[in-house]
């Protein structure tokens, strides 16, 4: 009787171990997609908003001057072409083209000034938070519980959360991820291990080529080009030699619209005068 007893509560060997593989495997998974999330919902922002602020204000207020000094360049040609060929000068003409011919130019400096005011607003909430960790520990619990790849035959309630996890991680929102883990504690996990050594290998083998993919995946979001920027923003030395550099360039395009429209008021009085 004893031998019996010891043999129905014998579980094979390779089982375990295959159980427990599928279990990491999972787990690993989950890691790598909330990487991928973490990149895509919180680095990516982030970097550029913080690019934004600390160069792309400095490249916008560049761009400012370039285009006066294009514009007074434009009004010289203009009032010129009068003066040589004995026409008056209609100086609400000479101001319609210039406008018309930097249509452009002027909605893309809106566009970039709008995104360096939203960039300012949204600062404090890109900025990290002392609680970043434990949300990251925390959203990496719910997408093993959660995510659709992982858990493919979870129900439509269920299912239900995952969109609301992925907005609180976004967000930042703690509490947000916090109550949900606990919703999601009340539902069985989702995903049941296949009971027989076969399956469960050729459940690993799907895990694994999923792992593959989301591997691939987490490599395509650290190609982003905000990776430069973020090497640039991590060195004090390249970041102050890149304002100081660019805070130059302002200076000499503001000095040289500074000279042109000397020329421009000249060429004014010369018109004027005819």
């Amino acid at each position: 009787m004893s031998g019996h007893h010891e043999e129905q509560n014998y579980i094979a060997p390779d089982f375990e171990i295959l159980y427990k593989e599928l279990r990491d495997l999972r787990s690993e998974l989950a890691a790598l997609f909330e990487d991928i999330e973490f990149i895509n919902r919180v680095v990516i922002p982030r970097t550029q908003n913080n690019y934004l602020i600390k160069v792309g204000a400095l490249r916008v207020e560049l761009l400012q001057a370039q285009v006066g000094v294009m514009k007074t360049r434009r009004r010289i040609a203009l009032l010129r072409s009068n003066i040589d060929k004995g026409e008056t000068v209609l100086w609400n003409d000479v101001n319609y083209r210039v406008e018309s011919d930097f249509k452009e130019w002027d909605a893309r400096l809106v566009h970039e000034l709008y995104q360096i005011e939203n960039a300012k607003a949204r600062f404090s909430s890109f900025a990290p938070s002392e609680d970043e960790n434990e949300t990251r520990v925390i959203f990496r619990a719910l997408c093993r519980k959660l995510h659709p790849e992982i858990n493919p035959d979870q129900s439509d309630e269920v299912r239900s959360f995952w969109p609301g996890a992925c907005a609180a991680y976004a967000n930042g929102d703690l509490f947000r991820l916090k109550a949900l883990l606990i919703m999601s504690d009340d539902y069985p996990d989702s995903y049941d291990f296949p009971c027989n050594i076969g399956a469960m290998r050729k459940n690993r083998a799907a895990l694994r080529e999923q792992i593959e993919r989301a591997r691939a995946q987490l490599r395509n979001a650290k190609s982003h080009p905000v990776f430069e920027w973020m090497a640039l923003l991590l060195d004090s030395e390249r970041l102050s030699a890149e304002q100081n550099r660019l805070r130059g360039e302002i200076s000499r395009m503001k000095a040289q619209h500074a000279a042109l429209f000397d020329m421009q008021k000249s060429l004014e009085l010369r018109g004027a005068k005819r």
